[in-house]
């Protein structure tokens, strides 16, 4: 296994007690800004399996050098640590050679890293999707007051299993997601026809513009449908008529140039008017942490 991930997040240990477990083996390389050394020691050992968070896929996918080779022995890759929009799954999936199997997955430090997978022959049929819970697990989208939600109605994913944790160890009165033997994700999501989950965003990651509940997710990704961009990040910033308003912080492809203008028109046709950032700041790379999470906080304090 190619290990970018830290051993210190729980997708990265996982990968670590697994292997171990079955008596495989790790390529550590947790310098994930270097691109074309991961992808020369996926070769040089002959990697079977490649996990990652969105961003690393991301990286993988603006690199032109990833799309040209081809890794005979690759078997599986592994995305979970947020949702990766449809259109780097769609391109991840095209640009993959041979046996490798891609897994969309999910799942939370609370519930010993894994709570579901979307199976790879789903992955045509249900692109978007986090799948159904692992054996063992049962996933359900509830309302406020806990009571499950029909399909397509959006609410808080709650997970039972018994790699569910029991409680923290030092309980924090400001989150306390463990409620009655379930996990209380804070991730919202809805079930289709099927019972399979898509996750539309963090609980608390939205904005308000005049009133109206936006998830941040939702600009994103409408964002990242433009050819032209890499990584895109939106924050809510104080409006004088909205209120809220999103500001997007904007990573290009190599050698790609748009106007900030372009962005927000596109924005324009396919968000309602309230969600139009508005603003747009370009940088070279967005700020993330160890496991490759983008540290939204950090874009609060831009100035």
């Amino acid at each position: 296994m190619m290990t970018v991930l830290p051993f210190h997040y729980c997708f990265g240990t996982s990968l670590l007690h697994t292997h171990l477990r079955a008596g495989g083996s790790l390529v550590i390389n947790n310098y994930f800004q270097y691109v074309e050394d991961v992808l020369n020691e996926m070769e040089t050992f002959s990697c079977t399996g490649l996990a990652g968070v969105p961003s690393t896929f991301q990286s993988l996918l603006n690199n032109k050098s990833f799309r040209g080779r081809r890794f005979a022995t690759l078997r599986h890759v592994q995305q979970a640590g947020g949702k990766l929009a449809d259109r780097y799954i769609e391109d991840l999936r095209s640009i993959l050679h041979g046996d490798a199997r891609l897994f969309i997955s999910y799942g939370q430090t609370e519930a010993t890293a894994r709570l579901s997978y979307l199976p790879p022959e789903k992955l045509q049929k249900k692109t978007g999707s986090i799948g159904k819970g692992i054996p063992g697990v049962t996933l359900q989208v509830v309302d406020q007051t806990g009571i499950p939600l029909e399909q397509g109605e959006i609410g808080e994913i709650v997970a039972e299993g018994d790699n569910v944790a029991a409680g923290y160890l030092l309980p924090d009165p400001a989150k306390n997601p463990f409620r009655n033997g379930k996990l209380y994700t804070g991730d919202l999501g809805y079930t289709d026809e099927d019972g399979y989950i898509y996750l539309v965003g963090r609980e608390k990651d939205f904005i308000k513009p005049s009133g109206y509940k936006v998830m941040a997710a939702t600009i994103e990704h409408a964002i990242l449908d433009m050819p032209e961009i890499a990584e895109a990040a939106i924050i809510g910033v104080p409006h004088d008529q909205l209120g809220e308003a999103a500001k997007a912080f904007i990573v290009l492809k190599e050698n790609e140039r748009i106007t900030a203008e372009t962005i927000l028109d596109y924005c324009g046709k396919k968000l309602p008017i309230y969600a139009v950032p508005c603003d747009i700041e370009f940088m070279t790379a967005l700020p993330k942490n160890s496991a490759g999470k983008v540290m939204k906080n950090s874009l609060k304090q831009t100035p």
